[in-house]
C-alpha cells in the first residue's frame, strides 16, 4: 500500500529548496550539506512552533528565533508560514509512504503474493508510523490549517484510493471499487484513532483491531 495521510490527505505542489535543485555545474559538498542542514533546522523549529501554537497562532518570528535562521532564509527556502506547514505535512506523508512501501517490498521479497496480505502489511506499517508522529498528526487533523489545505488532503485521498486499488488488483467494476474505498477508509479511521492516543500499548491494540476489520470486510 502506498500510504496517504490519516484522513486520506491531499497532494500538493512541493515547497522545494531552490538551492538544492539540479544544476549542470558542480557545487562544493559543504554547500549542499549546509543547505540541507539549514532546511532541516527551520523545519524542526517550525514543528515545535506548530505543536505549541497551532497554525493560526504560530508566527514566523518564533521559527526564526528557534532555528537561528533569518527571516530571509526562511522565505528563501519555503516562502512563509503556510509553506512551512505544508512542507512538514509533505515530509510526514513521505515518511508514511516510505514505511508502507518498504514493508510491502519486504513482504514481496519474502515470497508474499496475495494482494490482501500485502495490503495488510502496508496498512500495519502505515498505522505504526502514524502513531510514531502522533503529536504532529493531531496538528494536521485539527482543522487549524492554511487556506486550501483541505482540498490538498482530498486530492491526496483520491490518489491513495487509486494506489490501493492497484495494490489490491481490484477490477474496474462497482463492487471492487467500493471494497477498495471501504478498506482505505478503515485504515484512515484507524490511524485517526491511533493518533488520538498517547499510550503505545493502546495504539497497538487499535492497530490490531483495525487490521482485524480489514480481514473481516475483505473475506
Amino acid at each position: 500500500m502506498v500510504a496517504g495521510n490519516e484522513m486520506a490527505a491531499g497532494a500538493t505542489a512541493e515547497a522545494t529548496d531552490t538551492a538544492t535543485a539540479t544544476d549542470a555545474s558542480p557545487r562544493p559538498p559543504r554547500r549542499w550539506s549546509r543547505t540541507a542542514k539549514t532546511r532541516a533546522s527551520i523545519l524542526d523549529a517550525a514543528r515545535e512552533v506548530f505543536l505549541e501554537h497551532g497554525f493560526a497562532e504560530a508566527n514566523v518570528s518564533d521559527v526564526v528565533d528557534r532555528s537561528g535562521s533569518s527571516v530571509g532564509s526562511i522565505y528563501h527556502h519555503f516562502g512563509g508560514k503556510a509553506e512551512l506547514y505544508v512542507a512538514l505535512w509533505e515530509d510526514h506523508e513521505e515518511a508514511l509512504h516510505d514505511a508502507s512501501s518498504r514493508a510491502v517490498q519486504a513482504a514481496r521479497a519474502a515470497g508474499e503474493r496475495d494482494p490482501l496480505q500485502l495490503f495488510i502489511v502496508g496498512a500495519r506499517a502505515y498505522l505504526e508510523r502514524a502513531w510514531f508522529d502522533h503529536a504532529m498528526v493531531r496538528v494536521f487533523l485539527s482543522g487549524d490549517s492554511p487556506p486550501g489545505f483541505e482540498a490538498l488532503r482530498r486530492a491526496r485521498g483520491q490518489d491513495w484510493i487509486r494506489e490501493n486499488a492497484q495494490l489490491l488488483r481490484a477490477a474496474d467494476e462497482p463492487v471492487a471499487r467500493v471494497l477498495v474505498l471501504v478498506l482505505t477508509s478503515i485504515v484512515g479511521d484507524g490511524a485517526r484513532e491511533v493518533c488520538s492516543l498517547d499510550s503505545r500499548s493502546e495504539a497497538e491494540q487499535i492497530i490490531e483491531v483495525t487490521l482485524g476489520f480489514i480481514r473481516k470486510v475483505a473475506s
